[in-house]
């Protein structure tokens, strides 16, 4: 996932590479003898070997099948993908982040779960939705958290006598009265390489003014919409007003995160994620899910757990899917990889503070469109973002260039 990067520890477990046979398109029923399962680290103390062998232990036992778990680091992950899925040894059920998915999707290399999912699985779990494409259940969400929130210190904003804000124009009410009394109002890290930056400085923004990344069917990309280019003259404002540090082109994540828990800004959009570092800080803070333009909405990841058309048997690397999903199993996942629960046959230990987000408002949570060939359209988008607020575009030009840019890699991808 690489919006959750930052949470997963960068470690390489012991790959335990075999294969299991399977062609393309696979029987619904039969027999096979292993199956090829491949994740990223998760385990806070990076023992995933040992997490996973602990999880599938009991499947293996039950159907008398072999799964072969190699956990793969996150710097590889996407090249391992690559040339595993066009070799004997790839992957049969594999977890992906949507900007892999989209592209595997294309090129016809997963299996549409819509017909297996039951529904026991409809009723229980809770992101069941967001493995959707177009329509059809590519996937099975393991792995859903990362909330971007709007974190604010209760200290600076009990200085200047302000509450949390709810809407825009509350954020830039506040902002002024912070200014006013000393106090640099928000943080972003817009100089940040990595595109992923965007999670947070750009695309709650543009959830909550109504505008979304992609056209519906992935063809296009909505970066010249209204709603986009009013995003992009928004925050164009924030760092004309200086709300934003006036740096803020030259800072990235570490950077940006700093100057929050040093009490240099009073807020800054990150991940939930991040509460435990901002305790460590000695932070009192607060946090508001999503503000308010035309609508709420904030980015969320939802990883998940996808079927290729490399399994011999699709119902026995569905059941495999189903099995991991369920409460027990999640349960022993999350003892080591501290994500919310994705079922309500799982036990809540999640952090108190952030379960509403996860059991009421689960609605304003939206993970990246699942488009292939996303990655390139996304650097396009951040570059021209980038350069707007180093003068050397507005905002409409910088859009209107953001997607022509992008169309044209959507379209080399296809």
């Amino acid at each position: 996932m690489k919006a959750l990067k930052t949470i997963a520890v960068a470690a390489v477990a012991t790959a335990l590479l075999a294969s299991c046979g399977g062609g393309p398109g696979g029987s619904s029923s039969g027999r096979i003898d292993s199956i090829n399962l491949w994740v990223p680290p998760l385990a806070a103390n990076t023992k995933d070997a040992e997490l996973w062998a602990d999880i599938v232990k009991p499947f293996e036992k039950k159907n008398k099948v072999d799964v072969k778990v190699t956990v793969i680091s996150w710097d590889t992950y996407e090249s391992k993908y690559l040339t595993g899925m066009a070799s004997k040894d790839g992957p049969d059920v594999g977890y992906m982040y949507g900007e892999m998915m989209g592209d595997y999707i294309a090129k016809n290399q997963l299996v549409d779960l819509s017909g297996m999912v039951t529904q026991e699985q409809k009723d229980n779990l809770l992101f069941l939705d967001k493995g959707k494409v177009n329509g059809k259940q590519y996937s099975l969400p393991l792995v859903v958290g990362g909330a971007r929130v709007l974190f604010y210190n209760k200290g600076l904003f009990a200085k200047a006598h302000v509450e949390p804000p709810k809407t825009w124009d509350d954020f830039l009410a506040i902002s002024k009265i912070l200014k006013a009394k000393g106090i640099q109002p928000f943080t972003a890290s817009w100089g940040d390489p990595a595109r992923g930056a965007m999670n947070a400085s750009f695309i709650p923004w543009l959830l909550q003014s109504g505008g979304s990344l992609f056209a519906e069917d992935g063809s296009k990309t909505a970066f010249d919409t209204p709603e986009a280019i009013e995003t992009a003259t928004f925050i164009k404002q924030l760092h004309d007003e200086e709300i934003l540090p006036k740096d803020t082109t030259g800072l990235v994540m570490d950077q940006s995160f700093k100057q929050f828990t040093d009490g240099k800004a009073a807020m800054m959009i990150d991940t939930e994620q991040d509460a435990p570092r901002i305790d460590k800080a000695g932070v009192k803070w607060g946090y508001v899910t999503s503000l308010k333009k035309r609508q709420q909405g904030t980015m969320i990841a939802a990883d998940a757990l996808v079927m290729t058309k490399r399994c011999k048997v699709q119902k026995t690397c569905y059941d495999l899917m189903t099995f991991v999903e369920s409460g027990k199993q999640m349960t022993k996942l999350h003892k080591q990889a501290n994500f919310p629960p994705i079922g309500k046959d799982e036990k809540n230990t999640y952090a108190a503070a952030f379960r509403p987000i996860y059991a009421t408002q689960r609605d304003i949570l939206k993970p990246l469109p699942v488009v292939s060939n996303s990655t390139p359209a996304y650097d396009a988008l951040y570059k021209n973002l980038q350069q707007m607020l180093n003068e050397q575009k507005m905002p409409e030009q910088a859009m209107k260039d953001a997607a022509a840019e992008g169309n044209k890699q959507l379209g080399e991808g296809k």
